[in-house]
């Protein structure tokens, strides 16, 4: 029942419009997991995950923010890692705190409120290009999982755009966990291929098994394609508690006026059951 309940909520959050099969590119760096701390402040932990645009570079970020200094730590799926300097300006929007982050192989702006909220990275630019990162604030109370990962298709048939072979090297499924995993919660996809990427909400359900320190849950959620269409999907996640791996492995549905697309999608990392 618990489920069933939480997916109608979160169900809601897919709109889906049944027009042409063009794609446009969404920026939604504003829809995130974020849960407030007790602190209620900008400062503290952000963590979520890059995609570049055009190319399969990906991998995670974690913000660093003190009265007196802002980091961001960026770790990639090849092995490579950069380390950001953040400075704060004036804001002269209302109630917001920005940084700029800088460094040799890339920039990007971060904007978040004075309660910790609506953290948001713009204009984000890396050697490769421009890309979107996508974060949410860690706390005690609701700690942030990260995986970076692929997907593909079963078959991409003749879509004009899945089955595009240059587009195909560009594949990536990145997801945000929020909460311990024990209960139910939120996941957040970032799904990025060429130049378009889509960022939705999905539910983790609570665990359904516990063996040594792997945590076993059930995903699922949905996400608007462009203006026709709806992928849906399914996973499992089997995580360590300790922090030491995290493992997602799924199925998506591409379902339109004029296609159906299956695929699969994976994380970068895995876990083997102890």
């Amino acid at each position: 029942m618990m489920k069933k309940l939480l997916y109608l909520v979160f169900a809601g959050l897919v709109m889906t419009s049944c027009s042409t099969e063009e794609l446009t590119t969404t920026d939604k760096g504003a829809f995130n997991l974020t849960v407030l701390d007790n602190s209620a402040t900008h400062l503290g932990t952000y963590k979520g995950t890059f995609a570049a645009f055009g190319s399969a570079k990906r991998g995670t970020v974690v913000i660093t923010i003190t009265e007196t200094s802002a980091t961001a730590e960026l770790k990639f799926a090849d092995g490579t890692s950069t380390t950001m300097t953040g400075t704060s300006s004036d804001s002269s929007l209302s109630g917001l705190k920005q940084y700029a982050f800088n460094a040799i192989d890339g920039t990007f702006n971060f904007n978040v409120a004075l309660d910790g909220s609506s953290p948001e990275a713009s204009a984000v630019s890396l050697t490769d290009g421009p890309g979107s990162i996508v974060l949410a604030k860690d706390t005690d109370a609701t700690p942030v999982r990260l995986a970076t990962g692929t997907f593909g298709c079963e078959d991409c048939g003749d879509h004009p755009v899945l089955s595009d072979e240059n587009a195909q090297n560009s594949f990536i499924w990145n997801a945000i966990f929020s909460g311990d995993g024990t209960e139910a919660g939120l996941v957040m996809t970032q799904v990025s291929f060429g130049e378009t990427w889509f960022v939705d909400n999905g539910v983790i359900f609570e665990a359904y098994d516990k063996v040594g320190l792997l945590l076993y849950n059930d995903l699922e959620g949905s996400f608007p394609f462009g203006d026709a269409g709806l992928v849906s999907w399914t996973g499992t996640q089997m995580f360590s508690v300790d922090g030491a791996c995290i493992d997602l492995r799924g199925n998506w549905t591409l379902t339109s006026p004029s296609y159906e697309v299956t695929g699969w999608l994976k994380s970068d990392d895995s876990c083997n059951p102890l």
